[in-house]
Formats: C-alpha cells, sequence, structure tokens
C-alpha cells in the first residue's frame, strides 16, 4: 500500500496547482484511498461553506451599464466602479488565506497571528478584503505582497469593529487620484452592531491599469471622507508620487492596506 499523500499536496490538488502527470496520479491514489480521498473532499466542503459566507452579486449586466456611462461621460479609466447587486449567485472559492495585523496610527503594530481569516489586530479588530466574480476561484488578498487582479474581478471588504465604532474605506491609483469608496461622501459610517465579522455592501470592480492601495480605517470617532482624502493624498505625495511605497494614512485609530495590481 502507498504512503498517504500530504495534505498540502491534495490542496494543491484542489486548486489546480499540481503539474498534469502529478496532478492524474494523486487524484488517482486519492480516489482508491479513504483516508487522502476524505482530506480531498474537505478541501471541496470548506470551499463551499467560504462561498456560502459571502457570495459575489451575478454583474454583467450592472457591469456593462457602468462602462457605458462611464464611455458616454469619458470619465478617467482610473475611477472605481461600484456593482450594483442583481442577483445572488455562488462563486467559487479557494481557501488559502493570508493574513497580517492591522496597522495603528504611529507606526505600532502587533505580532503577525497565525493563518486567519483577514487582518487582526490585538482586542479582535481585523479587516478582509476578498476578490471574486472573474474566471479564477474567489480568494483573500494579502497584505503582505501586491494582489494581481484579473479582467472581471471584484472586490468586497469585510471588518470586525471589536471597540471601534465607525469605519470608512478608500482607494489611491497610481496617479493619485482619491476615489471614497465607502460612504462616498459625507463622514465615516456607523459600524453594524453585534460581534464578528460584517461586511461593506455590494462589490466593488477597479477599471483601468496600474496599482491600486486599498484603504479601510476604524476609527472611534467618525471621520469626514474629506478629511481622509487628504490625508491619503499627502501621504501618496510623501511616498514620491509611489502608491505602493504610501505609509499609513495620518488618521486616529487603526487601518489595513492592500496593493490591487489591475489588468
Amino acid at each position: 500500500m502507498s504512503a498517504h499523500e500530504s495534505s498540502w499536496t491534495l490542496r494543491r490538488l484542489h486548486a489546480g496547482e499540481l503539474p498534469a502527470p502529478e496532478a492524474q496520479r494523486v487524484q488517482a491514489h486519492a480516489e482508491a484511498c479513504a483516508a487522502c480521498g476524505a482530506t480531498l473532499r474537505s478541501f471541496a466542503d470548506a470551499q463551499a461553506a467560504f462561498e456560502a459566507e459571502v457570495p459575489f452579486e451575478s454583474f454583467e449586466a450592472g457591469v456593462e451599464r457602468a462602462r457605458a456611462r462611464e464611455a458616454a461621460s469619458k470619465e478617467p479609466a482610473t475611477r472605481s466602479q461600484w456593482v450594483r447587486p442583481l442577483m445572488a449567485v455562488a462563486a467559487s472559492v479557494v481557501v488559502l488565506m493570508l493574513a497580517r495585523p492591522l496597522l495603528e496610527t504611529g507606526g505600532r503594530t502587533d505580532p503577525v497571528q497565525p493563518p486567519v481569516a483577514g487582518n487582526r489586530i490585538k482586542g479582535g479588530a481585523g479587516a478582509e478584503l476578498r476578490i471574486g466574480g472573474g474566471a479564477d476561484p474567489q480568494r483573500v488578498a494579502s497584505t503582505e505582497a501586491p494582489e494581481a487582479l484579473q479582467a472581471g474581478e471584484r472586490v468586497r471588504l469585510g471588518y470586525t469593529a471589536d471597540a471601534y465604532r465607525y469605519v470608512a474605506a478608500l482607494s489611491v491609483d497610481a496617479q493619485g487620484e482619491v476615489t471614497p469608496l465607502y460612504p462616498e461622501s459625507g463622514d465615516s459610517l456607523a459600524v453594524e452592531p453585534g460581534a464578528g465579522q460584517h461586511w461593506l455592501p455590494e462589490s466593488v470592480e477597479f477599471t483601468g491599469a496600474g496599482a491600486e492601495r486599498v484603504v479601510l480605517v476604524l476609527t472611534d470617532a467618525p471621520v469626514s471622507m474629506d478629511a481622509l482624502s487628504d490625508a491619503a493624498r499627502k501621504a501618496f505625495v510623501a511616498a514620491g508620487r509611489d502608491v505602493t511605497r504610501m505609509a499609513p494614512l495620518d488618521v486616529a485609530g487603526a487601518q489595513t492596506q492592500w496593493i490591487l495590481q489591475k489588468p
């Protein structure tokens, strides 16, 4: 009887990451081995649960309308588009998750936690950016390195507020254009009641090409989106107008940032 395949090998098989000859060999082994077959099925079960937790909306018609409006108005191609929900459908999922703490103003960070869904700081606050809606499986974006977006992919932002009371999000593109995402204007919004993770409504598609930095901020008091946008512009200039080198925004509270590489 052959030895069992490692969990990592079976996970790579499930994610479609093995070369064809090795994938065929491991698949044949899993079909004949009860233990390895059960492990492989557990990945599919976890994928389904992940998918059901935060499904991405059906989006084609909404995106086409947004693109038509953009072309008609000749707006810059770097603006992000909110994709309005049309019909709830499931998306494929991958369960590989990378974690990093949220950044606190003043430069202090807490130690990196074990891999979990999202990015957390001491006390339980955290944030997560999920990518889906394209040809690739849904996934959780890492804060450790730029995350490549495929054509048609969109993102959703989640947060765990803990003791923080307000939440806001914005993005900065490679030209320094700041786009308030949530809310689009006014003050940051009160967090959802209840413990655990909450999701900002709807999903966002980023148009254009190049790098886009997404910032989610949790604060004790409401902050105007104008003030947050001004802080983002100052951070962009201080980084030599390199969006990939921006420091945390100079605002009170806790924040996390992701770099997305648009196609």
